[in-house]
């Protein structure tokens, strides 16, 4: 149930490729749930309770409210029944080694890097990734030299939302950073750590930022050795293992199409050149590179294998022009994630936000850091807040947000479009003075890129 959403469409292509019987239903269908189809699986709109009948277990999405009449026939018939975080364990039981990419930014971006190396030096996993990478998909899989699906390795994202990364217990495991991201779930950022930490008691390895401190120009990334924190219940978690290797980089040589990472792991040193500019990109691909060498990759075949990632779609994703600038999406709905990707566009010239605030709990809590994100811009558009599981009474609206702007950033023209036709208008009449519309959102801001492609230059 949700059979359309990206991890959920992974693991129903992963039972297909099992030889299980999938049938899936979702409340929109496009091209995951095509993709789905074409492979075998029966996919159909809305909700068909006398499906239900035929499942020995049903896998509900997180966005399938328990009211759902799905769910209720699957709990009337004593149907077996699993959120997807529970089934995703399941399946990874199922391999002897589990790598695990967790953290509040990066996670897709990490995971997409890792499996592009891996399947550049041809060893075999399974990957289960929260986004579509260039050249893959959701469900990434290199087979073993007979052909067999492979079962001694298993890439996976692990998400902090509703404390969903605990149903994993790794062996191996990214934390790319700790912020609030999910204030619906989480009271603070000290609750977070908590539960980073106890996810961290799980794993053997823990692969981290040296400091919690984020310094642009470069980093080490540590892998520690054993398991468990020695401080839980929120305190850091970085210094609390022993050291088994360190990963130093450095960013040169960077331009608006991208940039070249020098890294330093045991005494080898070798260069990547990314295609891709922003200090977020060079330190994803590092713990990438950190986590594919423990994983059995060589780090020169690894560091040249990133020369040829060509990204993840809504991940800083190029689609096109319109009126002479370039149109850009990207997931970024988080505060931090909003001022590194706009450091980034701005390495391409002048740009023009168009931005989608992710649910109205996320806008009120960070209200002022948005507002300080996008107030030193000319101008800025907004769409209503994509709502996705909440309600308005839950939050703050983009109303809110804009009036928060005007007030404290007079010298940034904030406009609120109400419908996609408005948006159309508004970047149609300014594009023209930008070098960069930059879509900027996790909901279905991306809808527009079919319009904006289809119409722009």
């Amino acid at each position: 149930m949700g059979v359309g959403g990206a991890s959920m469409c992974a693991l129903a292509e992963y039972c297909l490729l099992s030889g299980a019987r999938v049938s899936g239903s979702d409340r929109v269908l496009g091209r995951a749930t095509e993709r789905l189809s074409a492979l075998g699986a029966q996919v159909y709109f809305g909700s068909r309770e006398e499906m239900i009948k035929e499942a020995d277990l049903v896998v509900r999405s997180s966005a399938v409210p328990l009211s759902d009449a799905e769910v209720a026939a699957a709990r009337s018939l004593g149907k077996r029944m699993e959120e997807r975080q529970e089934f995703l364990a399941e399946v990874a039981s199922e391999f002897r080694t589990v790598a695990a990419v967790a953290g509040t930014h990066g996670k897709t971006t990490v995971a997409a890097m890792t499996a592009h190396i891996l399947k550049s030096c041809g060893i075999p996993f399974v990957g289960h990734i929260g986004g579509e990478p260039e050249g893959m998909g959701n469900l990434t899989v290199v087979r073993e030299k007979d052909g067999s699906l492979p079962r001694g390795m298993f890439l996976t994202e692990a998400c902090e939302f509703r404390r969903h990364l605990l149903a994993l217990s790794p062996d191996i495991a990214v934390i790319t950073n700790m912020e609030c991201d999910h204030p619906d779930c989480y009271a603070d950022i000290n609750e977070v750590r908590g539960v980073f930490a106890e996810f961290v008691e799980k794993c053997p390895l823990t692969i981290v930022r040296e400091s919690d401190v984020y310094v642009s120009t470069g980093a080490h990334i540590a892998i520690r050795e054993g398991k468990g924190a020695e401080h839980g219940g929120g305190a850091s978690l970085y210094g609390a293992h022993m050291r088994k290797c360190t990963y130093s980089f450095m960013r040169t040589l960077e331009c608006a199409d991208g940039q070249t990472v020098e890294v330093v792991a045991e005494g080898a040193c070798a260069k990547a050149h990314l295609n891709f500019p922003g200090a977020h990109y060079a330190e994803d691909a590092v713990f990438a590179l950190a986590l594919s060498c423990e994983l059995g990759a060589e780090l020169d075949a690894a560091c040249a294998a990133l020369e040829t990632f060509g990204g993840v779609k809504r991940r800083f994703e190029k689609a096109g022009r319109l009126c002479g600038a370039e149109l850009i999406f990207d997931y970024a709905h988080h505060p931090t994630e909003l001022k590194c990707t706009l450091a980034a566009a701005k390495m391409r010239g002048r740009v023009l936000p168009v931005f989608q605030p992710h649910t109205y709990s996320r806008t009120a809590r960070y209200m002022s850091d948005f507002a300080a994100a996008l107030g030193g811009e000319e101008e800025v558009i907004l769409m209503p807040v994509y709502a996705a599981r909440e309600r308005e009474a839950q939050g703050a609206t983009s109303a809110e947000l804009q009036s928060a702007m005007c007030s404290n950033y007079p010298n940034c023209k904030v406009y609120l479009a109400n419908s996609a036709e408005e948006v159309w208008d508004m970047v149609k009449m300014r594009a023209h003075a930008y070098d960069v519309v930059l879509f900027l959102g996790a909901g279905d801001i991306y809808d527009m890129k079919e319009r904006f492609c289809g119409e722009g230059e």
